[in-house]
């Protein structure tokens, strides 16, 4: 995996630094580590991508005028990926800052580059894939659209396959965008969830809060979610609370965690179709994916 990727200038001060490892970083020893490339550093071009090995980590860098750009990564991490993520990062920096630095405009303050932070995250770590299931006409698009703040049509329009939507998370306050992807509910295209699943990171499981299909639910969870993707946070979404005759969301909880999971599944309760439960999503999603990133 990557380890750590750090932005700084050619004497060795760190302008943005985001650590994607387990073990804490010392940071100003990295520094001075850094600092000691500073003879060879200046002999690359701005296209190269160097790299040298201890016996820990592979330390990839490349420089941009004054800035250099390392990326440490684990001895076995494949050469051609980190290249790609360094060309990639590289590009979007130059076009982000390229004429304040090459014209001498930068005063120095770092904090200008703390924005790049999503670029680095997003680059690194990928975005995160939440899967929406459900059976059909539980309002898994309506959800969708809650979320990305897009109109909500009443009309039932059933999804064919899959869509898959991105969004980039500014709203959620992360750094990292999200891909959204609305499964088809009907039979017919139940066979190709479990692959459709794949990579998944969140799934939410949309109820439509009747016990009939909370039912149904539970056996999406025992033969799908459970059997295949047992290690995937799954939260339940009790969509459609304001019709009568609905389960409340603890009670759905209740049916719904018979089969042990870890974290176990959570419901909430939710109406898709009113804007005022958008933040009410937001704030599910943000708490998970806070602690699912830890």
């Amino acid at each position: 995996m990557i380890q750590y990727i750090n932005l700084l200038t050619r004497d060795g001060k760190s302008l943005l630094f985001r650590n994607y490892g387990t073990s804490d970083v010392d940071r100003d020893l990295l520094a001075g580590f850094l600092s000691a490339f500073s003879g060879f550093i200046k002999e690359i071009s701005q296209s190269d991508i160097r790299s040298t090995a201890t016996d820990e980590f592979k330390y990839f860098y490349t420089v941009i005028d004054e800035i250099i750009i390392v990326v440490c990564a684990d001895l076995d991490e494949d050469d051609a990926l980190i290249n790609s993520k360094i060309t990639t990062i590289r590009a979007k920096f130059i076009e982000k800052y390229g004429k304040v630095i090459s014209q001498g405009k930068w005063s120095g303050n770092r904090a200008i580059f703390t924005e790049f932070e999503r670029v680095l995250d997003d680059t690194i770590l990928g975005a995160i894939k939440v899967s929406i299931i459900g059976v059909g006409g539980v309002g898994k698009t309506t959800l969708l659209h809650l979320i990305c703040g897009k109109d909500v049509d009443l009309e039932y329009v059933p999804t064919i396959n899959v869509d898959i939507t991105s969004y980039d998370g500014e709203e959620l306050g992360i750094h990292r965008s999200l891909v959204l992807w609305d499964f088809a509910g009907q039979k017919s295209y139940r066979s190709l969830w479990k692959s459709l699943l794949d990579s998944t990171d969140i799934a939410l499981l949309v109820l439509d809060s009747s016990f009939e299909n909370v039912s149904q639910s539970k056996e999406i969870m025992r033969d799908v979610l459970d059997k295949y993707y047992k290690n995937v946070v799954v939260i339940g979404i009790a969509n459609k609370q304001d019709l009568p005759n609905r389960l409340t969301p603890e009670f759905c909880e209740r049916i719904l965690s018979e089969a042990e999971r870890n974290p176990p599944i959570k419901v909430y309760g939710m109406i898709a179709i009113k804007p005022i439960y958008r933040e009410k999503i937001h704030a599910i999603l943000r708490d998970v994916i806070s602690k699912i990133s830890k």
